[in-house]
Formats: structure tokens, sequence, C-alpha cells
């Protein structure tokens, strides 16, 4: 136990590591994960289940609703990403079509207001990770904001992951 570990603790980490891993490296062990919380709070008795907090519990949903999204292929490091490209323009439209479910499973709010980018953003919030802005690219009355992902460099997050 380390101060960071603490301070990474109290700031609400533990769910996001929880959800990145079971994105990344633990998605295998999900099904069972799930199945077995399952199971503990039907063997307790038809009284101990109460509907949100049992759904809540269950990462299942969240995570192929992540997959489904594609939410991954923001994390190639040193591809550059701009509102205006393409595939973010179809993963904004993509995460439009689907927002009330991402509200619902999620509890992230995305509104048409938001650009792809911030879309993208509030989602890999969710696994506290980020792109970082890189700089702009264009001419001066049509500059666009360039962003990539860079591999989190935390020595918290090695030990966590045993790196």
């Amino acid at each position: 136990m380390t101060p960071d570990l603490v301070k990474k603790d109290d700031d609400g980490w533990y769910p996001q590591l929880r959800m990145h891993y079971y994105l990344t490296l633990g998605r295998e062990f999900l099904t069972n994960r799930d199945t077995k919380r399952a199971a503990a709070q039907l063997e307790a008795g038809e009284n101990s289940i109460w509907k949100p907090d049992f759904n809540k519990g269950q990462l299942l949903p969240a995570v192929l609703l992540l997959e489904n999204l594609n939410l991954l292929q923001f994390l190639t490091p040193g591809v550059q990403l701009r509102g205006s490209d393409e595939r973010m323009q179809e993963f904004k439209a993509l995460v439009l079509k689907h927002r009330h479910v991402i509200k619902n499973y999620l509890n992230v709010t995305i509104s048409e207001k938001h650009t792809p980018i911030a879309i993208a953003q509030k989602l890999l919030a969710k696994i506290d990770l980020k792109l970082d802005y890189v700089g702009r690219l264009g001419k001066r009355e049509n500059r666009e904001c360039v962003y990539q992902f860079v591999p989190v460099d935390d020595r918290v997050w090695s030990k966590v992951v045993g790196e």
C-alpha cells in the first residue's frame, strides 16, 4: 500500500481500473465473475436481491457496450485523431444512436453538441484513460485540434497490473 495508491483509491480509481481490466486483460474472466455474483445473490434468498444493485454489480453489459462502440480503437499510440476524421464522425453517430443505453449502463451523458473527441474522452474516462492534445492543423480560419493516445506511464498502474 502506497500513498499514491491510497490517493487514487480516494479519487474513485478502482471502478475505472476494474472496467479497464475486464475490457482488456481480464475479458475472459468476466462472464464467470458475473455468474458467480448472480449465483451468490440468488443463494442468499429472494428478498436479498434488489434489482438496481444487482444490475449495477453486473459488469458484462457495460463491457459489451464499450466493445460494441469499439472504444479500444482509440488506444493506438501515435495515431492522430481529429473530430473531422471519417471514423470519428462514424463513432459519434454510433454513440448518439445508443446514448440512452450508454446513460443507463455507464452513467455517461452524451449530447449532440459534444464533439467526437469529447465523446471519446468521456468514454475513455470510464477506464481511466484519455487522448492527449498534440497540436492544431489547418489554416488560421479553419484550425482543428489534433489528439492521440499516449500510453500510461504510471508507477501505481504498473504495480497493479504486475508490469
